[in-house]
């Protein structure tokens, strides 16, 4: 069957090319929507703008095939062979990426926000300024990939293998980093409020926008004020560490800035002192005041203050903290 065959039957009603072998075919444009192409041999195809929306690609080989701006939103390709394709400026929003193969892959601009690439190989593919917003990527294999400037915002990254990766600049807010590995990679300039940045599981990660303090890492000058004045107060408190609760979807780890323990008359106390920096915007307020909910069901209240107040009054901040804690019930 060739190209234009398949063009044929399928404006004839036929959806079924289980198997086909179309290798090199020209599709470019092609219309194949809900098509089932699993196991297609299309490797080396050109299929630039391409509507492949909810088309069936499963165990389809479409090694250094051409998908520049093909619309594959809502596509199964679960376990497909996409290793050295093109697909700039795609769209795989929502599609099924499980187990899949885009090693050395172009994804320069694409779309693909809640798609699932979980234990997907990414290895060495090219993400730069792609969307990846609440993408699934448990377990995937990111090693060298190019993830400048790349939107990663509360994307599943739990067990992920970054190393190496190149996340500069990249939006990794409310991003869940459990156990991933980042060995080696380059986060400047990243959004890293989800990070646990103190917690030891990193090596050699090439930060520009961190700073040290005490062998303690933080995300600003402001942080380190406060830590500094914690300090002076002979308090033990734990700055960015993974704190493992109870939430609504089960056990999960979350990452306040500055968990306290504070000897009151009452006794001891613990709360959360919240610096409100560039990160936390009006868009994830909902999804904050749900994390500090999750925080209080746990037992531990969250007090928020803002970040010009923490660097310019952080004596004042951390008083007022601490008549919190005294009055706390």
């Amino acid at each position: 069957m060739d190209a234009e065959e398949l063009l044929r039957r399928y404006a004839s009603g036929e959806r079924d090319f289980w198997g086909v072998n179309l290798s090199g075919a020209d599709l470019s444009g092609a219309n194949l929507y809900a098509a089932d192409l699993n196991n297609a041999e299309l490797s080396c195809a050109n299929l630039n703008d391409a509507t492949l929306f909810f088309a069936s690609l499963s165990d389809a080989n479409l090694s250094s095939a051409s998908l520049v701006q093909a619309n594959l939103n809502c596509a199964e390709l679960s376990c497909a062979n996409l290793s050295n394709a093109d697909l700039c400026g795609a769209e795989l929003n929502s599609a099924e990426l499980s187990c899949a193969n885009l090693s050395d892959a172009e994804l320069l601009c694409a779309h693909l926000m809640h798609v699932k690439l979980n234990s997907a190989n990414l290895s060495n593919a090219k993400l730069a300024r792609a969307s990846l917003w609440k993408a699934n990527l448990t377990k995937s294999n990111l090693q060298n990939a190019d993830l400048t400037n790349a939107n990663l915002a509360e994307a599943n990254l739990t067990e992920a293998d970054l190393t190496n990766a190149d996340l500069t600049n990249t939006n990794l807010g409310g991003a869940d980093l459990t156990n991933a590995r980042l060995d080696n990679a380059n986060i400047t300039g990243t959004i890293l409020d989800s990070l646990p940045l103190n917690n030891g599981r990193f090596k050699n990660l090439k930060i520009d926008n961190i700073i040290t303090w005490e062998h303690l890492s933080f995300r600003s000058k402001t942080e380190v004020k406060i830590a500094e004045e914690l300090d002076k107060r002979d308090l033990l408190f734990f700055p960015n560490s993974a704190a493992r609760l109870t939430t609504k979807k089960g056990r999960e780890n979350k990452e306040p800035d500055f968990l306290v323990c504070y000897k009151t008359t009452k006794g001891f106390k613990w709360a959360i002192l919240e610096v409100d920096g560039f990160y936390h915007t009006p868009e994830r307020r909902v999804e904050e005041q749900e994390r500090e909910r999750d925080f209080e069901r746990n037992g531990v209240r969250v007090y928020r203050f803002g970040a010009k107040k923490c660097y310019q009054e952080t004596n004042k901040v951390v008083d007022e903290f601490l008549e919190l804690l005294e009055n706390q019930n």
